[in-house]
C-alpha cells in the first residue's frame, strides 16, 4: 500500500503520464488574485450596445435590415462621429475589417458610401480581388484565423471593428454547431481576436421559424451563440409591416456587462446610388430617424406578438353583441331607447339574456321621466364617439343645477331617474338596467341582469 497523499510531489512523479502528455511548463499553475495582470475593465464604442475585447451578436430574420445596422456602426468607427442614440461618444477614427458572405462586396461597399463611411478605412478580410473567397475557420488559432492575427499586427493603424456576416458562413464544414461544445469551440478564437486586439467583434446570424416572442429561442444555429457573446442585438419588425413604410426596431437583448437599454426604431430608406437598368434597380438603403422605442426589443416582440394574437382571435358571442349594442347607440348620438336596443339585438339573432348581458356591460337605462319611456346610454368609458350634442350643450352653459355637472360620469337621464324616484308611487318598479318591469318579490333588478 502507498502510504503517500494523492498530492505528493513524489507520487506524481513515480505515476505521471509520459511527458508529452503532461502540462507545457512555464503554462498551468496557481496565482495569487494579488499577482494577476487583470485586463482592463469593459471598454465601449456605444455603452451597451457595442463592447470592446467582447464577442456580441447580432440576430433578425432575414431581409429585415439587420446588415444595416453593422453598417451604420462602421460608419461610426471611420468617421469618429457620435451617437447618441447608441450611447456612443465621438472619439479618433479608426479601421474597420469586414468578412461578408451573404451580400456582394459592391453592394456593401454602396451601403457604406451611402452611409457616409470613410472607405479608405474599410478592409475586407477575403480571398479575391473583386471581394469574393469567404475564410473558413474552425476550433483554434490556426488557417484563416492565424493569418488573421497576422494581418492585424502588421496594420499601420490598429481596428477597432471587426464584422462577421453571417458568422455560420464562415465555419469550417466538420463542425457540428448543433453540438453546443463544438459551437462553444468554434466560438473561442473569435473572443481571442478580440481580445488580443482590442476589437469589437459582431458575428450576424439569422433567427429561426419557431412561433414564439423568446428571443432566446428564436435565436437561430446555436444556443452556443448567446451563451459566448456577452452582448446580443435583436433586430425585428412588427408582422405585417408594409415594406413600402418600412421600419426597423433594434436593441440589446442579452448585456452581461450593463444593463438592457431601450430598442431603437430606424426608417430604412432606399436610395437611388447609380443609373437603373434592365436587370439593376440601382438602389441602397440605410438606417435614418433614429428613435427611442421607450422600451427593450424583448418587449417590443411581446407586444406585437399579443396584438397579431388579439387580431386574429375570433370574438366570442358576448363580444360581438357588445360590438352591435355600441355601434347602435353611438351611431343614435349616445343614447337610445332601450326597447330600440333590444328589438335591435333580437332582430340580429340575440336572446332576451344575451341582449341584457350586453347592454348591462355597456351603459345604463333609465327613464326621462315618470311615465316616459327607459332610455339606454353607453358608459364615458365604452362611448368613444365624443361628447353628445346635449351633453356639449350643457357644459357650454355650465349649467351648475343639475347633478350631472358635479359626477360627470352619470348618465343625464339616470340622473332625471334620481331626482323623480322620490314622488314615485309605490307598486312594480322598472329594472334599473333593462328598463322592463319587476315582479313584485324583485327590487332593483332582474336577477339575470345583476349575473
Amino acid at each position: 500500500m502507498n502510504d503517500k497523499p494523492w498530492f505528493s510531489k513524489d507520487l506524481y512523479e513515480e505515476d505521471s503520464a509520459p511527458a508529452q502528455d503532461a502540462p507545457p511548463k512555464g503554462g498551468l499553475k496557481l496565482r495569487r488574485a494579488t499577482e494577476l495582470k487583470l485586463p482592463p475593465h469593459t471598454k465601449w464604442l456605444g455603452r451597451g450596445w457595442l463592447p470592446r475585447r467582447e464577442i456580441t451578436v447580432l440576430v433578425g430574420s432575414e431581409g429585415i435590415g439587420k446588415s444595416l445596422l453593422w453598417i451604420l456602426m462602421a460608419m461610426l468607427v471611420t468617421t469618429g462621429k457620435a451617437f447618441p442614440m447608441f450611447n456612443w461618444a465621438a472619439r479618433k477614427p479608426a479601421d474597420v475589417i469586414v468578412i461578408v458572405t451573404e451580400d456582394s462586396a459592391s453592394e456593401v461597399e454602396a451601403r457604406l458610401r451611402t452611409a457616409g463611411a470613410d472607405i479608405s478605412r474599410i478592409h475586407f478580410y477575403c480571398a479575391e480581388d473583386d471581394g469574393t473567397g469567404t475564410p473558413v475557420f474552425s476550433t483554434g488559432n490556426n488557417g484563416d484565423m492565424l493569418l488573421l492575427h497576422g494581418l492585424i499586427e502588421q496594420m499601420d493603424e490598429k481596428p477597432a471593428f471587426l464584422v462577421v456576416d453571417a458568422w455560420l458562413d464562415t465555419v469550417a464544414g466538420n463542425l457540428n454547431i448543433r453540438d453546443t461544445q463544438q459551437a462553444r469551440s468554434a466560438l473561442h478564437p473569435w473572443k481571442d481576436l478580440a481580445t488580443r486586439h482590442d476589437l469589437a467583434v459582431l458575428l450576424v446570424t439569422h433567427t429561426n421559424r419557431m412561433d414564439t416572442t423568446s428571443t432566446r429561442d428564436l435565436m437561430g444555429g446555436t444556443a452556443a451563440l448567446r451563451q459566448k457573446a456577452r452582448m446580443v442585438l435583436f433586430a425585428a419588425r412588427p408582422p405585417g409591416q408594409d415594406d413600402s413604410g418600412q421600419y426597423l426596431w433594434v436593441g440589446p437583448d442579452k448585456a452581461n456587462t450593463t444593463g438592457i437599454v431601450d430598442a431603437v426604431k430606424f426608417q430604412v430608406r432606399v436610395e437611388q446610388v447609380r443609373d437603373q437598368t434592365d436587370d439593376d434597380p440601382g438602389t441602397t438603403a440605410l438606417l435614418t430617424s433614429p428613435a427611442s422605442a421607450l422600451m427593450p426589443i424583448a418587449h417590443l416582440l411581446s407586444q406585437w406578438k399579443q396584438a397579431e394574437t388579439e387580431a386574429e382571435r375570433k370574438p366570442s358571442k358576448s363580444e360581438e353583441a357588445e360590438a352591435l349594442v355600441k355601434a347602435f347607440v353611438e351611431d343614435a348620438g349616445g343614447s337610445a331607447p332601450a326597447a330600440d336596443v333590444k328589438d335591435y339585438l333580437r332582430d340580429e339573432g340575440y336572446g332576451k339574456t344575451a341582449a341584457e348581458k350586453a347592454m348591462k356591460a355597456l351603459g345604463t337605462s333609465a327613464p326621462t321621466g315618470p311615465g316616459q319611456p327607459w332610455i339606454y346610454s353607453l358608459n364615458q368609458s365604452s362611448y368613444q364617439g365624443g361628447l353628445s350634442q346635449e351633453s356639449r350643450n350643457t357644459e357650454n352653459t355650465r349649467n351648475t343645477e343639475t347633478e350631472s355637472s358635479t359626477v360627470p360620469s352619470l348618465p343625464r337621464v339616470l340622473t332625471s331617474y334620481i331626482h323623480t324616484s322620490a314622488v314615485r308611487n309605490t307598486g312594480p318598479e322598472p329594472c334599473t338596467v333593462c328598463g322592463d318591469m319587476l315582479d313584485d318579490n324583485e327590487h332593483g333588478n332582474h336577477q339575470e341582469c345583476a349575473a
